[in-house]
């Protein structure tokens, strides 16, 4: 199968940010359950940018990834008594949706930060507190759907 006809199998660009933005919503909302008092900088997750693919979807015309997140994060962090189960909370929809690869960037006292990546479309979110809290998801390559 080539390319293009792998993503073609993938669900189109716009079902899948709608997707996302709809994962970052239960996210925010999980993460706010587990560490009550965050001020999220925005009230819902948007795109932040839109790019051609990179390899090995780099040659395929029309192809795109993006990346997404809700404002800048947010002000406050969560606690290091409630890192880990904020994490674990996070993984539940993580998992559901396909994001599996979890890989810890930095974990110590006052400063975490974990990227759990979905390894069938090389999609990852990235979650961390320390001056403040990061939720990002930075996309997979898709196709736009036709006429767009």
């Amino acid at each position: 199968m080539d390319l293009r006809e792998q993503l073609a199998q993938r669900p189109t660009f716009e079902e899948a940010e709608k997707g996302y933005l709809a994962l970052l919503v239960e996210l925010r909302d999980t993460i706010d359950a587990q560490a009550p008092g965050l001020e999220w900088q925005a009230d819902a997750p948007s795109q932040r940018s839109r790019s051609v693919c990179s390899a090995p979807f780099d040659t395929v015309e029309g192809a795109e990834n993006a990346n997404y997140s809700i404002g800048r994060g947010a002000k406050g962090v969560v606690p290091d008594e409630r890192w880990q189960a904020t994490v674990d909370a996070m993984l539940v929809p993580l998992r559901e949706q396909g994001f599996s690869e979890v890989t810890v960037l930095q974990d110590e006292p006052g400063a975490h930060q974990v990227s759990v990546g979905d390894p069938a479309t090389g999609a990852r979110v990235e979650f961390g507190t320390k001056a403040g809290t990061i939720l990002t998801l930075y996309g997979a390559c898709f196709l736009p759907a036709q006429g767009s």
